[in-house]
């Protein structure tokens, strides 16, 4: 096996790793998952190009890193009708479990898309 090889593989199985660590417990996400990682690496599959080789396995790493460190996984609480999470050390940016989540609720929804600014054509060029 080439080390391009062994390396696309071990980048498969860290994928795979990661989706079930992230999305236990929530099938349809596992299921999804699955498909989408399998459907990139058949894409690339046929790749010989080193320099675009290397994007490829820098995405790996980074979708990885996305998946452990920046994804939480909420259950609903029904009679609050709030979200519960639990965030774990490496959920955060400096190690400590401090961060402030802010609940989404229809509240926070309204309160964000009014933030959001608008956009207004003024001129158009022909």
């Amino acid at each position: 096996m080439s080390s391009t090889s062994a390396r696309a593989l071990s980048g498969y199985r860290r994928l795979f790793r990661a989706r079930k660590i992230v999305f236990k417990g929530d099938h349809r996400a596992l299921q999804e998952s699955r498909l989408f990682i399998r459907s990139q690496f058949e894409e690339h599959r046929s790749e010989t190009n080193s320099q675009q080789l290397e994007i490829l396995f820098s995405g790996i790493d980074e979708a990885e890193h996305m998946m452990l460190h920046e994804i939480l996984q909420g259950k609903l609480n029904e009679s609050s009708g709030n979200y519960a999470i639990k965030v774990k050390k490496e959920h955060t940016n400096d190690g400590v479990k401090s961060p402030t989540i802010e609940p989404v609720t229809s509240a926070t929804v309204e309160q964000a898309t009014e933030a959001t600014p608008k956009v207004e054509i003024t001129k158009t060029k022909p």
